[in-house]
């Protein structure tokens, strides 16, 4: 019993300190926005291109390189198939060997 009026004692002291930060940091976050706000007006000419400009770049590269990860996962699993299969047919690819003991030729 004592150990759980502890536990909820430390628990709560716990939450009303995060609590406290997150009013801190929402109060820091308005202020921040209230000074940068007239910055952003002002060098807007220069910040919405390059925002423009970055959200293209970034997409782009992301797409690339999903698709480029899909493709080498789609040849992956086709590889992985037909080597199952025995019957591969990809060059240089060669089935697996029988599972039998080897004859000596001698």
């Amino acid at each position: 019993m004592f150990f759980q009026i502890i536990q909820g004692v430390f628990t709560g002291v716990t939450a009303l300190a995060l609590l406290a930060l997150a009013g801190i940091t929402l109060g820091g976050s308005a202020v921040g926005l209230a000074v940068s706000t007239p910055f952003f007006v002002l060098f807007s000419p220069i910040l919405v291109p390059a925002t423009i400009a970055t959200t293209l770049l970034t997409t782009g590269l992301t797409s690339a390189s999903g698709f480029g990860l899909m493709a080498i996962r789609i040849i992956w699993m086709l590889y992985k198939r037909l080597k199952k299969k025995g019957k591969s047919k990809v060059p240089g690819v060669s089935p697996e060997a029988p599972e039998s003991e080897p004859t000596s030729g001698g």
